[in-house]
């Protein structure tokens, strides 16, 4: 099953606070989220690469990206995504004045998108996690994560990208959490516990990272530092 955040939206019958577009990039993230997303990457170290699993078309790596550069980011971005609309995309694009059609490739507008703010991109389009495979392997600074939130997928996906992590450094964007954590204990549809493991994981590893910024009631979006090496437990 590949994932998208709106996809769930759908599912479950329950809509998040509407957001608004990121300078003409419709978005699934509002204005503060970007804002915050902006001064992060004017924050950037010098010390590793940016990358973002699930971008859609570029909201959130567009916000990166403006504080990145005004920082001097040289380095490439590395974005990662199906690329490949479905329904809800198409629904929620058109709330914000964007037409798109049913399974259309969405890649060319992405890199339209977030090459007028930089042009160093690396977009991988492909299934996640095989496609993470193809990361150079290079230290990560900045880690957004959007796309996988059920597991095997999400800790396939984390387990690929913490050995390239800085501790003290890194930082951790998972960015529906609380559209799932503030859910847990009341949503009784389906299979939604399957949709916890980003927010099961920051429990279990809690001890390895530290909340830098919380949006839990506009955005969903948290944001972590990555402390120290994890040890992996067992399930």
């Amino acid at each position: 099953m590949e994932e998208t955040a709106v996809k769930y939206e759908d599912t479950f019958g329950i809509d998040r606070k509407d957001t608004s577009n990121m300078k003409g990039i419709p978005a699934m993230s509002p204005p503060e989220v970007h804002d915050y997303m902006r001064d992060l990457g004017r924050g950037w170290a010098g010390q590793g690469l940016a990358v973002e699993v699930g971008c859609w078309l570029g909201a959130t790596s567009a916000a990166l990206l403006e504080g990145l550069v005004e920082a001097g980011y040289d380095k490439p971005f590395w974005a990662f995504d199906r690329w490949k609309a479905n329904g809800a995309e198409v629904r929620k694009a058109k709330e914000q004045n964007v037409t798109l059609k049913l399974r259309q490739d969405l890649q060319s507008i992405y890199m339209q998108n977030v090459c007028k703010v930089y042009p160093k991109i690396r977009a991988v389009k492909g299934k996640i996690p095989y496609t993470l495979k193809s990361y150079s392997g290079d230290p990560i600074e900045f880690c957004m994560f959007d796309a996988p939130k059920r597991n095997p997928m999400f800790i396939q996906s984390i387990r690929a990208f913490i050995p390239y992590f800085i501790p003290g450094v890194t930082v951790l964007g998972l960015l529906d959490y609380y559209f799932y954590a503030g859910r847990r204990d009341v949503q009784k549809k389906g299979d939604w516990k399957k949709f916890l493991a980003p927010v099961r994981f920051m429990e279990q590893y809690k001890d390895n990272f530290t909340m830098l910024q919380e949006f839990p009631e506009n955005g969903s979006c948290v944001f972590f530092k990555y402390e120290k090496s994890i040890q992996w437990k067992q399930k």
